[in-house]
This record gives C-alpha cells, structure tokens and sequence, in this order.
C-alpha cells in the first residue's frame, strides 16, 4: 500500500508527527526484513534436486558431466543449504533419467499422433562439429478446437556416410517408424531445394510408387515359338550348323535382369515409401535473392555489381582475419560487422544493411585501413540493392 498521501498529510498538516510515523515505518520495515532472514528455508529433497539439475542441464544443452564439476555442486548445495554429497545426481542417474523421460515422451508424442489425420513435417540436414544431423518437426491444428496449431520436435538423428537420397529416405523412415506414423496421415513433408532431397521423393514419394511397377525389364524368356521366329528369320546355308553346335550356351537375359534388381542394394528401394514433398518457401525466396540475382544479363549492372561488392568483400575479408583492422574498425563505429557467408540466409543483405548504416564513419575508415573507397553511384547501388531485397529478408 503506498503511504504517500498520507505522509504528505501529515508534513503539511501534522507536522509534529510526521516524525514518529517515519520512524514507525523504519522500524516495521527493518522487522519485515528480519523476520524473512530469520524464516526457516525448506530444505529441497534428493528427487527435487535431480529434477532441477536435469531440466538446466537439457534445457542449457549442457554435457552430462557438469553435474559432477566441482563449482556447479559447490553452487547448488549452498543454494539448496545441504551439507550432504549423497544428495547430488551424478552422471549415471542423469542418463537414466534421460532414457526414461524420452520414453515417456516418445509414447506421448505417439499417442498424439494417432490422434490426429493431418500432420505436416518438415526436415533439414546440417553439420557440426565435423558431423552431419537431421532434424524433423512435425505440426498438426487440434482436431477439437481446429484453432490451435501444435508442433513437436520429431528426432535428430546422427547421419553417417553421404547426404545422398538412400540415406536420407532411411533416417525419415526410421524416424517415422518410432512414431508409428503412416504415410496417409501425412500432408506434406517440407524440405529445402537441395538436389538430394529432390531425388530423394522423386523416387520414394507415394505419388510415383503409385503409378510404377516394379522393375519391368521386359519378358526375354525364349520360348518355342520364339526359337522358331528366329531360326527362320535367319534361315541360310549355315543357320543348321550353327543351332547343331554344342558350343553355344543359351542364357536367360531376364532372369539376369531380375537378379540384378533383386540385390540387396535394390531391394532397399522398395522399404521405402515417403508423402508428397514441398520446398521451403523461405529457402526458395533466398535463393532468389542470393542465387537468381546472379544470374541477371545486364552489362552495367553486372559490372556495378562486382566492383562494389569487391570493394565490400575486401573489407570484410580484412576485418574477419586481422585482429588490428578489426580493433580499428570498432574504434571508429563501436561495432563490430556482420560478415558474408554464401550458407547463412540473408547474410550478404544484413552486412551490406550495415554498411549502409555507417556510411559516412566507413568513408574515413576505408581511408584508413587503406582500402579502395566507394564511389557516389556505388553507395546508391548498394541503397538500391537493400531497399529490393529488404521484402526478401523478413
């Protein structure tokens, strides 16, 4: 409750007392604050301290192992007041408590699954750390109040070997498997442009398997009739001797062919049956703005084009690998610039935006660092540039 009012009543009105309120009010405050210290804390029990080590860990994205450094127990037994060792998880108890949650949350997601008829889920692959991953997401709107949309976190799986359309149709089954997810409940599996997954759904998408046989090499079994054909058709002076021959094998071309398709390499083909695929509309607006851009014919544009981003890329190239230019820079714009990478979305229009935002600091900077100054016209190529594709970048 605020006592402002009040006290103004009783500087202007009651004078004589304003000074016994404000010291009633000092010393209930100072009690207040006693009587929080002095209040006896509840001690947290073992489960409680596992589950709050457990969610930071996973939450954080922390390695198992913290929970056994030194300063992160010092931390929570001052924090929790327990003198006790015993009390702390170790890492032993972390991965089977991990193990159990991720079944719980497996058969969860399962039984949501089954629940719904149209679920959409979206994938992508990317490297880390020298090891390839893909993630997949999958959506679906509740079937009661067909208002809200859910998403949940499908797997991320370890990728070995090369990013090619065999291996990525078996991770998505195997983690359609572990859900038990059928293909008919599927709407769309949403991935990148990527040449990979496009081979991949042209050939294990339901919509071609549908309207393909298996593997039809035609019927070249000889028959009677077949060898009557022929002997005929090549009847001369010498076809007898040739027929009578011991020498010739006959070979069945068909059988052939169909051993050949029925390696275990080809039989993989048909364990193998995704929905129908769409491209990412924000990868495909990227790559118009990164990709497509570069493929425009003009002369002048062409030409302004690459001497102004030659100019850029020198800068950032001496930014990114010297540590004096880059202390430089900072000292003249107390920033830091973003750099081009050919793989980040929208970063060649975020670095050239902040280019732009220190236009006239970076006029005497590039004096400075000794690099070749933009032209008038180049600075408004690159205003241009950033007000085209600023749509693109949201």
């Amino acid at each position: 409750m605020s006592t402002g009012n009040f006290l103004s009543h009783l500087k202007y009105k009651h004078q004589v007392l304003l000074h016994q309120v404000q010291e009633a009010l000092s010393n209930a405050k100072l009690s207040n604050k006693t009587n929080v210290l002095s209040r006896p804390t509840k001690k947290l029990t073992k489960q409680q301290i596992n589950k709050v080590v457990f969610d930071y860990i996973i939450d954080e994205m922390k390695p198992l192992v913290t929970c056994e450094k030194p300063s992160f127990q010092k931390l929570i037994m001052e924090l929790s007041e327990i003198t006790d060792t015993a009390l702390l998880p170790n890492r032993k108890q972390l991965t089977s408590d991990l193990k159990e949650r991720y079944t719980t949350y497996k058969t969860t997601l399962s039984e949501l699954v089954k629940k719904h008829s149209y679920i959409c889920i979206t994938a992508d692959i990317w490297t880390a750390n020298n090891k390839s991953f893909m993630g997949m997401i999958c959506y679906f709107i509740d079937n009661e109040s067909y208002t809200n949309r859910h998403s949940y976190v499908f797997g991320c799986r370890r990728m070995k070997g090369t990013h090619d359309f065999l291996n990525i149709a078996k991770v998505i089954t195997k983690i359609m498997e572990t859900y038990n997810l059928n293909n008919s409940k599927i709407t769309y599996i949403i991935t990148d442009n990527a040449t990979n997954f496009g081979k991949c759904f042209r050939t294990f998408s339901n919509n071609v398997l549908e309207h393909s046989n298996e593997y039809d090499v035609g019927n070249f079994t000889i028959n009677d009739s077949d060898t009557e054909c022929a002997i005929d058709y090549n009847h001369d002076s010498d076809s007898d001797n040739e027929n009578n021959c011991p020498n010739i094998e006959r070979i069945n071309v068909g059988s052939v062919l169909t051993n050949y398709y029925n390696t275990n390499e080809h039989k993989n083909y048909n364990n193998f049956c995704l929905s129908k695929p769409m491209t990412c509309v924000a990868h495909s607006l990227n790559l118009i703005s990164a990709t497509d851009i570069s493929k425009i014919s003009d002369d002048n544009y062409n030409r302004l084009s690459k001497t102004t981003f030659n100019k850029l890329q020198a800068f950032w190239n001496l930014v990114s690998r010297s540590s004096v230019a880059s202390d430089k820079v900072y000292e003249h714009c107390n920033c830091k610039f973003p750099i081009s990478v050919i793989t980040r979305w929208n970063s060649k229009y975020d670095a050239t935006q902040k280019v732009l935002i220190h236009k006239k600091k970076l006029d005497i900077l590039f004096d400075v660092l000794k690099l070749n100054k933009l032209k008038p016209n180049e600075w408004l190529f690159l205003e241009e540039y950033c007000l085209l594709l600023k749509p693109l970048s949201k």
